[in-house]
């Protein structure tokens, strides 16, 4: 194995020796300097080499890293006289700024490089780091990295060495130091906000200890205050972080404001208690030590209150936690602002400060609204700023300064003057008045049903042959042996095109692994996460998409990521758009293809329709739109991206590539429109048949096609790189939110007839117990098709029907759901009664109850007394109860149906414990049939795995929006006795 690079590492204080016996050891020769000789002795220590200035340190090193305070100490450690760092540049070497400066000073510093000393052979990274020194010493900092994209791959076996999380920001030198910049902003202002608060609390009598347990489990919390309070708890002053580097850092904050001619209420005012701080003698005290400019005369107030007693001052707390979250949301609403106004994205800065020092709840809540333009939800302007003015006056009684509440107060008055008061607080953003910030209006475009028969009329024919253009797919996927196409399947249904490909129900590295070993060209990952809430789904998507990263980095495999979603619009849009920016980096480009054929659901002048027997629906008039977590009003796609994902994306940066492109443009048409898409932007493909989506796959793979890798240990902002070359002279970056054709067509995997029992390898279907049918869906398709069912199957059907109202009255007298499940005679009814007649042979349906119930119609059945019940009890409740009915029949069924996208889910991952399964074609058009088979190479429960309950047993997956209403019984009929 080659060795690696020699490193010089310029500045080893409190960050910078941790980062550099880091770099030792991970096998990088590392030569320091430092001022400090004790420093030197410890890098000595520890198996470095001492320089005895800074040009001696850079001499013979490939990588020479920056880690002193400030912009002056730069640039004294490299062109101080005849001893700074740039008399001793080896030829081609690579700065690495870790610095914390403004963002114009990374460019002055190679300019000078370049043109004062005549070195344009020397590159520079612009990479500010954070996270601490216990962070910096194991190398888990997170790290913000821009510059020229070659450099940064050059330097990214150091980066990554050094980090946890490493985002690769675009924009050029400058503007990772922007990024910092937002979040030391944020930071800041928060530690400010937090003494502010605190010495209030104290003042006012409240317990701080129990005060600060408070605010930590609600929406007022910060990571710095989380962080820095218990300093102030326990009056301790230990500088692990001081107060002149906040004096330092909000310099830098406001200073580009004056250079951008930006106001900044907030951060000035926080910038006068630093500069407040440091004159009354704090400057190298922690920054927590901030609390003692507000209590003046008792200083350790904050400590002492933590054990007093406080009765009757809740109100007080809730006021005091209602400032925080105010001032913070202040905060975030001009962070976000100045960082528009500098270039950023508020897509970029959520995704990364969010997980950073400076992130907020109300940071992550604000943001999360801006994106979706949503102006209107949560309390008024009018409303914050009464309740900020209660607290305001309680501080006056007790003569207490509040600084930042009073700055905010101003902005809010302000707000409300401009005629602003009635709306949200995200419409805060007026007050600074860019062009940036504006809002697009969201125009929806009503359109009405088309006649089956009058679509030839309406739509150029095709001349295109689907076999000729399968097989043209096919030998360029042949030349192309290392690269894996992932697909991340929000529920179960997207293998409903496909055959003889895996799905994965588990994502631990090891498996993913095994995955990419094999010889397959691609594999399905249900990470089910439209039964999530959007925070959830946003992680778990993230988290799958690290280890895939990891997987294929162990493997030496590269990748592509299709992240399938429903072809009637309903699903995790932006929040999935946004995990696979956050983790594998922003596209060129998304393409949207909901085009689903064997479901009807095809897509004609951006407008997606659902086939209703003769008659093409608007999605939006559809019973789909109604769904209560993922309505939409829609129908063109081009407004339904705006609508869900609000400014993330602009109008301009939707385009679509149309019928008669694909027909008669053909794969020319497609690269060219592919090449128009603006960064970042959309393009929807439109489609009615098969042969629509194989033109486009194959314009795809038309070029040499190639998804480049590297290993990342976290969140990685653009750390991947995977390009498309659709013509010689372009490399393009797509990203895919598609339907479940798509998948099929990239992978070039042919129609299969329906499959029966009969033609299943291993497969015994005569076997003399029942088929299992389990149904969940609610949806008015599903009961419909049960309905069919019962009365086709007639007395070669048992039907046993889960009471979900029973259930919620039982769990009236339980601790928990999980509980009442355990202890459910009405589920130990049913469990009974389905394994006695699979036993015997026949078939068993067990379904959820039909009849709706809310909130409201089972606790005004109940006593005041009783316990509660909430919508997630009520959401929840009928599928923990399917998944326990299987987990405790004891009979193996002949085969398991599973009906509904999340019913099916829960029966694999938590009824049978499938770790991984095999798609065998179709039970139906639309209608997977897996294969699920215990395999002893993978996981074990001890290791974190799952027990396979059954094995050698088909399960099908009937989608709850497929077929008519007899499609469900044909399926039963074909696969009984």
């Amino acid at each position: 194995m080659a060795s690696k690079p020699k490193v010089a590492f310029i500045g080893l204080g409190a960050m910078g020796i941790g980062m550099a016996i880091h770099l030792l050891d991970d096998g990088f020769a590392v030569t320091g300097f430092d001022v400090n000789p004790m420093a030197l002795e410890k890098l000595l220590a520890m198996g470095g080499t001492a320089a005895s200035s800074p040009k001696e340190c850079a001499q013979g090193a490939s990588f020479v890293i920056c880690m002193v305070a400030n912009s002056t100490q730069t640039e004294n450690a490299f062109f101080a006289d005849s001893t700074g760092a740039v008399f001793g540049l080896t030829q081609n070497t690579v700065v690495i700024l870790c610095s914390t400066v403004a963002p114009g000073f990374p460019v002055e510093i190679l300019d000078r490089i370049h043109q004062e000393f005549q070195r344009p052979d020397i590159q520079l990274v612009d990479c500010p780091v954070s996270g601490g020194t216990i962070r910096a010493a194991r190398g888990t900092l997170t790290i913000l990295s821009s510059g020229r994209t070659d450099v940064l791959r050059t330097a990214q076996p150091i980066l990554k060495s050094m980090s946890e999380n490493l985002y690769e920001i675009e924009g050029g030198l400058g503007a990772a130091n922007k990024v910092k910049l937002i979040n030391q902003h944020l930071a800041g202002v928060h530690i400010a906000a937090s003494a502010e608060a605190m010495g209030l609390a104290a003042t006012l009598g409240v317990n701080t200890k129990e005060f600060y347990e408070t605010v930590v489990k609600g929406p007022a919390c910060s990571w710095m205050f989380e962080n820095r309070v218990p300093h102030m708890l326990l009056n301790d002053w230990t500088p692990h972080s001081a107060i002149g580097i906040f004096v330092k850092d909000m310099r830098i904050v406001t200073s580009e404001g004056l250079l951008q001619d930006f106001p900044l209420y907030i951060a000035s005012a926080t910038e006068r208690l630093y500069q407040y701080a440091a004159r009354m003698g704090y400057e190298k005290d922690d920054d927590a030590s901030l609390v003692r400019i507000f209590l003046a005369q008792t200083p350790s107030l904050v400590s002492e209150a933590r054990d007093i007693q406080s009765p009757e001052i809740s109100h007080s707390s809730e006021l005091i936690c209602g400032l925080l979250e105010t001032v913070h949301t202040l905060a975030a609403v001009e962070a976000l602002a100045l960082g528009n106004k500098l270039g950023i994205s508020t897509s970029t800065l959520a995704s990364i400060i969010s997980n950073a020092a400076g992130a907020s709840e109300s940071f992550k809540k604000v943001a999360t609204r801006i994106m979706a333009g949503d102006i209107v939800s949560g309390c008024t302007i009018t409303q914050t700023r009464d309740t900020l003015k209660e607290v305001i006056n309680l501080a006056q009684v007790h003569n207490y300064p509040l600084q930042l509440a009073a700055t905010t107060f101003q902005l809010l008055q302000q707000a409300v003057i401009y005629g602003l008061g009635g709306e949200g607080q995200a419409a805060l953003l007026k007050l600074w008045s860019t062009s940036d910030l504006s809002v697009e209006p969201l125009h929806i475009t009503e359109y009405d049903p088309i006649p089956l028969s009058e679509l030839s009329s309406k739509i150029p024919q095709s001349e295109e042959n689907a076999q000729k253009l399968l097989c043209n797919i096919q030998t360029h996927l042949q030349a192309e042996h290392n690269c894996k196409l992932v697909v991340l399947d929000d529920d179960p249904t997207g293998t409903q095109t496909c055959h003889d490909i895996n799905v994965l129900t588990m994502w631990d590295v090891d498996l993913l692994a095994s995955e990419f070993r094999s010889d397959s060209r691609g594999f399905f990952i249900l990470t089910n996460s439209r039964a999530l809430p959007p925070n959830e789904a946003h992680a778990l998507v993230s988290e799958v998409l690290r280890n895939v990263s990891k997987a294929a980095d162990m493997t030496g495999k590269t990748f592509e990521v299709v992240l399938r979603g429903d072809s009637t619009l309903r699903g995790h849009f932006l929040e999935e758009v946004q995990s696979h920016i956050d983790t594998i980096g922003s596209p060129d480009a998304w393409i949207l293809a909901p085009f689903f054929g064997p479901g009807a659901r095809y897509t004609i002048d951006d407008i997606q329709y659902v086939g209703d027997r003769d008659v093409l629906v608007p999605a939006a008039k559809t019973p789909y739109a109604e769904d209560k977590t993922f309505g939409y009003k829609s129908s063109n796609l081009r407004e339904w991206v705006r609508e869900k994902a609000g400014s993330r994306f602009s109008s301009t940066e939707i385009l679509s590539v149309t019928l008669e492109e694909i027909r008669n443009g053909g794969i020319s048409a497609i690269k060219q429109k592919l090449l128009n898409v603006p960064k970042g932007g959309i393009l929807i493909v439109n489609a009615v048949q098969a042969e629509d989506m194989l033109m486009f796959s194959l314009a795809l793979l038309e070029g040499t096609h190639r998804y480049f890798v590297t290993s990342i240990h976290s969140f990685t902002f653009t750390q991947t790189n995977f390009s498309l070359k659709v013509s010689k002279e372009h490399q393009l970056r797509f990203a895919y939110q598609t339907g479940a054709s798509f998948v099929s067509s990239r992978l070039g995997i042919p129609e299969r007839p329906v499959i029966l029992p009969s033609q299943i390898p291993n497969f015994k279907p005569t076997k003399h117990t029942g088929g299992l049918i389990v149904a969940g869906s609610y949806v008015p398709k599903s009961t419909k098709q049960m309905e069919s069912l019962i009365e086709r199957r007639g007395d070669n059907l048992t039907t046993l029907i889960v009471e979900v109202p029973a259930l919620l009255i039982e769990l009236q007298q339980c601790a928990d759901i999980f509980t009442m499940i355990r202890h459910s005679l009405v589920l130990q009814g049913v469990v009974t009664r389905a394994s006695e007649d699979l036993q015997n042979g026949r078939d068993v349906l067990i379904m959820t109850s039909r009849d709706l119930v809310t909130l409201d119609s089972i606790n005004t059945s109940v006593s005041e007394t009783s316990k509660q019940i909430t919508n997630l009890d009520i959401n929840s409740i009928a599928a923990t109860a399917l998944v326990h009915i299987v987990r405790n029949l004891s009979v193996c069924p002949r085969y398991l149906l599973a009906k509904g996208g999340v019913t099916s889910s829960d029966a694999a991952t938590a009824g049978i414990a499938i770790k991984r399964a095999t798609v065998l074609g179709q039970a139906a058009p639309g209608v997977p049939v897996w294969w699920c088979q215990r395999e002893e190479d993978l996981k074990t429960q001890d290791q974190g795995g799952r027990e396979i309950k059954w094995t050698e047993i088909p399960l099908i997956i009937f989608p709850g929006n497929v077929g008519d209403e007899n499609t469900l019984a044909d399926v039963v009929e074909r696969w009984a006795v």
